[in-house]
């Protein structure tokens, strides 16, 4: 099975890293998912991080969790396994529902193999470097949330959540 991209996949995965270090990760794992699927198209850890939403609406539509709230969303197609679209999970709950009837023919292109003759060292480095910028990411989520927490108390809860709370 060939991977292929459309224009406007390659463009918004080469844009995300600009955006934050969520969308740097995310783009990260996303070439991580390409990279693997490429070597071997039905890989497991690629495979292991499909969602389980999303093939039932599109027909052969994968949608891969990058983590941070982005997923990737590809459609198989003649062959090919084309990436179509990256982004947050609103986003792609947008795209898949404005582009649902238009899938059929898909204009892609294939994404240029990786060098698999690169330094085994390098792949190891970039990989450390990735699941640390990772690590602080997470870390900044569970410091953000601890001062959320510490914020709200038991009579904001029971206002927000009044209709499930029995007095």
């Amino acid at each position: 099975m060939e991977i292929h991209q459309t224009r406007r996949f390659a463009k918004l995965l080469s844009n995300l890293p600009r955006l934050g270090k969520n969308e740097r990760v995310a783009a990260a794992r996303a070439g991580r998912i390409i990279a693997d699927l490429q070597i071997n198209p039905v890989h497991q850890e690629a495979e292991c991080k499909r969602t389980r939403h999303g093939e039932l609406r599109v027909q052969d539509c994968r949608k891969y969790d990058l983590s941070c709230g982005f997923r990737l969303i590809a459609l198989k197609r003649e062959g090919r396994l084309i990436f179509v679209f990256i982004g947050t999970h609103d986003d792609c709950q947008r795209w898949i529902e404005n582009n649902r009837d238009e899938l059929d023919e898909l204009e892609s292109a294939p994404i240029p193999p990786l060098d698999h003759e690169s330094d085994p060292a390098e792949d190891e480095a970039s990989i450390k470097a990735m699941n640390e910028a990772m690590e602080e990411v997470l870390q900044e989520v569970d410091e953000y949330e601890e001062r959320l927490q510490a914020k709200i108390d038991e009579s904001i809860l029971r206002h927000v959540f009044a209709g499930l709370v029995r007095k």
